[in-house]
């Protein structure tokens, strides 16, 4: 979790050092996001590793300028946005989560997405994870189309951060697809 937060702390101080073309688009698009991976790709034993399957819908409503007017000068170059997803892994696991996700412009393509999320977890035939309610820690990196699709790599950590005496984790590697809702329907 320590590497996790140093890696959002580092990403924050580089956000004022980047290009005038690393603005974020004024409107960006709500976005259903497709991702397939590997959960515990850590865990040396099988009935822990398992395929791990995604879909998200992220809003391209940013919530700092929502908050205050004081972070209407941030969207051009970091804007959290609401998520809700489920994830399910080819052991039966089943993860229902909900949170933010902050995305972080690199020049005019890159982009860095950390999110963080709560939710139900049913561990199926994986081992659990010490209670039902986990929580979720990504971070994604990853190309930015200029139709607005994105393509990341992530890597990502659930566990119940401590609400129980057994708390495993997961960690989950893995690749994502985000595509425009307008995409879909023709917008």
């Amino acid at each position: 979790m320590s590497r996790f937060l140093g890696l959002l702390v580092l990403t924050l101080a580089l956000i004022p050092f980047a290009s005038a073309r690393a603005e974020a688009p004024v409107n960006q698009p709500d976005l259903i996001s497709f991702g397939g991976g590997y959960m515990d790709f850590d865990k040396s034993e099988a009935h822990k590793q398992s395929g791990d399957f995604r879909g998200e819908y992220r809003w391209g409503l940013s919530i700092l300028s929502k908050i205050s007017p004081y972070f209407n000068n941030w969207d051009k170059y970091v804007q959290f946005h609401p998520y809700a997803g489920v994830e399910a892994t080819t052991l039966g696991a089943f993860y229902g989560s909900g949170g933010w996700a902050m995305d972080g412009y690199i020049g005019r393509h890159g982009i860095f997405t950390w999110s963080e999320g709560v939710g139900f977890y049913n561990a199926g035939d994986m081992t659990t994870l010490g209670s039902i309610i986990e929580f979720r820690s990504q971070a994604e990196l990853g190309y930015r189309f200029d139709n607005e699709m994105r393509l990341t790599g992530q890597i990502s950590h659930i566990s119940n951060a401590g609400i129980t005496k057994k708390n495993p984790g997961a960690e989950i590697v893995g690749v994502y697809f985000h595509v425009p809702v307008g995409s879909f329907v023709g917008h």
